[in-house]
């Protein structure tokens, strides 16, 4: 394990969370790792409750651009920026965009706009996992319910029949929160897009899309449809089909297609007239399909007071993925909140809480919108123009228009 180092000077102290003896994390995805490393700096090490078997249960997905604002800020505040420029990727900011007819449009490459370098989800938990002590996350603890107790308290139930009670619960269980309801009747609404992504787990030399993506991402926009990729660190580049179609009540969200097949050929269907070079990655995929229906909370949410609670991350605000910032603001929720709590101008747990949740809900209101402007730039009628408009508003240096 990571030796942990000194809690910087620049940290507020206080004994704000000094009676809540029993704080629980729920979800160990980015927020709630996040959060637990920020408070066992502090000296308050919570449990952190992960419904994954363990850290290597499940493949994390594809490659996460943290910002210098968001994501590289709080790894600073958590004393392990050194070690993600150890792991990012620079390289993985280049963007080739094309069109449906396989003519790149356009490329751009690392050094426009902000320094966002890439790190694959699973790289990012092991780092967070590693600054803590191993029995922090208690795996394959799934939540069934979040119940209120007298004094602010909250009895956490799980699937196996345990329970548990704490004095602060720091919901980070991502889209389908146990603990939501207790503080918003807002829930997750279907934003009327769907990836389906596979893997090339050992592209060719001759993978067109491959070969496009490079090191960063490939963005083939057609008639409300796109074809994206992305590379990952073990040389693996991450394929997502997205359309704008009607949500299948029949799947969830995750879910792994059990006839491949049947998949590609109606994705073929899907993407009729499309390249055949671009259409070929669907035979390269030498993995499962997985349904990916994209999800996102209001803009504007109204939450009600709650002691002892409260949420971070997706739970908090899920957004489609179009604007890079759901795990950036996730992660900038953990500095806020703990920040908040351990200032010393807060008289207790409930109003630093409150503090947190207004500073939040504010700060979301525009990522939230600029998330829903992401996916029209890139899923509408004229495919690649609103795309190439918008670079060429912002006046960026984009070698290779044409």
């Amino acid at each position: 394990m990571t030796e942990l180092p000194p809690v910087p000077s620049s940290f507020p102290s206080s004994e704000q969370v000094a009676r809540a003896s029993d704080v629980v994390v729920l979800g160990g995805g980015p927020a709630g790792l996040a959060v637990a490393r920020l408070l066992h700096l502090r000296g308050v090490t919570p449990r952190v409750l992960e419904r994954d078997a363990g850290p290597h249960a499940r493949s994390q997905g594809g490659s996460l651009d943290l910002g210098e604002r968001g994501g590289q800020l709080a790894l600073r505040e958590m004393g392990l920026h050194e070690r993600f420029e150890e792991l990012a990727r620079p390289l993985g900011q280049r963007l080739c965009l094309m069109g449906p007819d396989g003519e790149v449009r356009m490329t751009v490459d690392e050094e426009a706009g902000e320094y966002r370098p890439e790190i694959d989800r699973v790289q990012l938990r092991h780092l967070l996992l590693d600054a803590l002590p191993p029995e922090t996350v208690t795996w394959g603890a799934r939540v069934d319910e979040v119940t209120p107790l007298p004094g602010g308290r909250h009895r956490v139930s799980l699937a196996d029949g345990s329970r548990l009670d704490a004095d602060l619960v720091l919901a980070c269980d991502g889209i389908r929160s146990r603990a939501r309801p207790l503080v918003t009747a807002a829930r997750p609404a279907y934003s009327g897009i769907t990836f389906v992504h596979g893997d090339l787990r050992d592209p060719g030399p001759g993978s067109f899309v491959a070969r496009h993506t490079g090191e960063g991402i490939l963005h083939a926009l057609g008639d409300n449809r796109a074809i994206l990729a992305q590379r990952s660190a073990d040389r693996s580049v991450r394929v997502y089909f997205a359309i704008r179609a009607a949500e299948d009540p029949t799947r969830s969200q995750g879910e792994r297609f059990e006839d491949a097949d049947a998949v590609r050929d109606h994705l073929r269907g899907t993407f009729a007239g499309w390249h055949p070079d671009l259409l070929a990655v669907l035979d390269e995929i030498d993995g499962d399909f997985a349904y990916w229906p994209l999800y996102g909370m209001p803009a504007h949410q109204r939450w009600r007071p709650r002691s002892g609670l409260t949420l971070l991350g997706d739970a908090a605000h899920v957004m489609p993925p179009f604007s890079g910032e759901g795990v950036n603001m996730a992660l900038l929720d953990a500095v806020e909140l703990v920040r908040a709590l351990f200032a010393p101008e807060h008289r207790g747990l409930d109003e630093a809480i409150a503090a947190y949740e207004r500073s939040m809900l504010d700060r979301m209101v525009e990522v939230v919108h600029r998330s829903y402007a992401g996916a029209d730039l890139l899923l509408n009628p004229e495919g690649t123009a609103p795309l190439l408009k918008h670079f060429a508003a912002a006046g960026a240096s984009v070698p290779g228009e044409r």
